[in-house]
């Protein structure tokens, strides 16, 4: 009876430990998982902020990004544009795609970057402005108003429509992806761009 008696208190000890463990187990197995549930619905709360800011800058970016890609592949609205509009409309988009580029993957800048080095020459002289980089022939012809000040605008090294055009299916590319609502991979039509081009 001696042997039996110390070991059937050693089991009730192990009971008793077991049953007073597992209140303890439960409790911050839940106080876990709460925690977990609290930094996912975070995580959910924050992407959706930076989604409704990105869409924000999405709707200010590209109009004036589809306004370059017009001017530049002479599609749409490019006879409406003046070369000091466009010049201008320069300073306008590098300060927003800056301002834009932490909420974006860096794919999205370089795209925005490769795109305005199609559209403009830089560092041209000290305090002068960026070129244009089209040619201005075709562009005297169909504007009434063409404006001589304006044959200085433009690059001696125009850049190609169609390289133009790729660069802003990049950037459209970039925007969707970021923003989670196409696949990045799908092709995004831009329309053709005129063959008579000068």
């Amino acid at each position: 009876m001696n042997q039996a008696g110390p070991l059937w208190s050693s089991l009730e000890i192990v009971k008793l430990i077991v049953q007073g463990i597992t209140p303890i187990l439960i409790l911050l197995l839940g106080l876990y998982v709460n925690r977990a549930l609290k930094k996912f619905e975070h995580f959910q709360w924050r992407n959706q902020k930076v989604i409704e800011k990105r869409l924000q800058i999405f709707d200010e970016l590209a109009p004036h990004l589809n306004d370059l890609l017009c001017y530049f592949t002479y599609v749409g609205c490019w006879k409406d544009l003046a070369p000091l509009q466009v010049i201008k409309l320069k300073r306008t988009l590098d300060k927003q795609i800056f301002l834009a580029a932490p909420l974006f993957s860096p794919k999205f800048f370089s795209a925005c970057a490769t795109f305005m080095n199609l559209c403009y020459e830089t560092y041209t002289g000290w305090g002068r402005d960026a070129r244009l980089r089209t040619k201005s022939e075709r562009r005297q012809q169909a504007v009434e108003n063409w404006e001589t000040p304006w044959n200085g605008m433009f690059s001696d090294s125009p850049s190609d429509p169609n390289q133009i055009r790729e660069a802003y299916q990049e950037i459209m590319k970039c925007f969707s992806g970021d923003i989670g609502l196409v696949d990045p991979s799908v092709h995004l039509q831009t329309g053709r761009i005129p063959a008579n081009i000068r």
